[in-house]
């Protein structure tokens, strides 16, 4: 592929900027003191800025992993807020093992916007880091890595707390089958890989 433009190559290096502040700045929110759920909001448009950051070292280096780990990302993301939603939007009343299914799927959720083994998030995470070292945006990918590792003060604080809800049901199966979905990911890489590019092919991206 040809170099990106002049143009192409400022618009890539905001975006990159956009996305560090913007993971940066929902991390610190996530790190005060809230109502159960906001923490986890918070982290959720953290996961966010590192889709930005790929999409931004893929109009960089389009030769690099750039809209993979967009696409990763962003399924992560998706999953985790989905795994969060039917957790924390749940009465207190349940069942013991309703409640600890609960507890399973949050810290679930909790890896893999942190992007932590064994979730997809992690193999997601990985791809964003070597799309920017991919850029030669060495020091955007320390941030990056450094506002991930921040990113564990409010999940130790969350996780802490317990999970407030109870899942039974419908909403735990769905949970069961979503945070399946998140570990095969994370334990296949190769799974994760072949998904994103047949989404990209799909859309006319790759």
């Amino acid at each position: 592929m040809s170099a990106p433009s002049a143009l192409t190559s400022a618009v890539a290096m905001i975006a990159s900027v956009l996305g560090a502040a913007l993971a940066l700045y929902a991390t610190i929110r996530a790190a005060r003191p809230q109502a159960p759920g906001q923490g986890f909001g918070w982290m959720v448009i953290a996961g966010s800025g590192y889709v930005l950051l790929a999409l931004a070292a893929a109009l960089a280096a389009p030769q690099g992993d750039g809209l993979q780990a967009a696409a990763i990302q962003a399924g992560a993301v998706l999953l985790a807020a989905a795994l969060g939603g039917l957790c924390l939007g749940q009465s207190k009343d349940g069942s013991s093992s309703g409640k600890a299914l609960a507890a399973v799927v949050l810290f679930g959720a909790w890896l893999t916007l942190l992007g932590l083994p064994p979730m997809v998030g992690f193999h997601a995470r990985v791809l964003v880091y070597r799309s920017l070292l991919q850029a030669g945006w060495h020091g955007t990918a320390a941030v990056a890595l450094a506002v991930s590792a921040a990113g564990l003060v409010p999940a130790f604080s969350a996780l802490s707390l317990g999970c407030p809800g109870a899942l039974r049901g419908g909403r735990a199966a769905i949970a069961v089958i979503l945070l399946l979905a998140a570990l095969v990911g994370g334990m296949y890489p190769g799974f994760a890989v072949s998904t994103a590019n047949y989404l990209l092919a799909a859309l006319g991206v790759r």
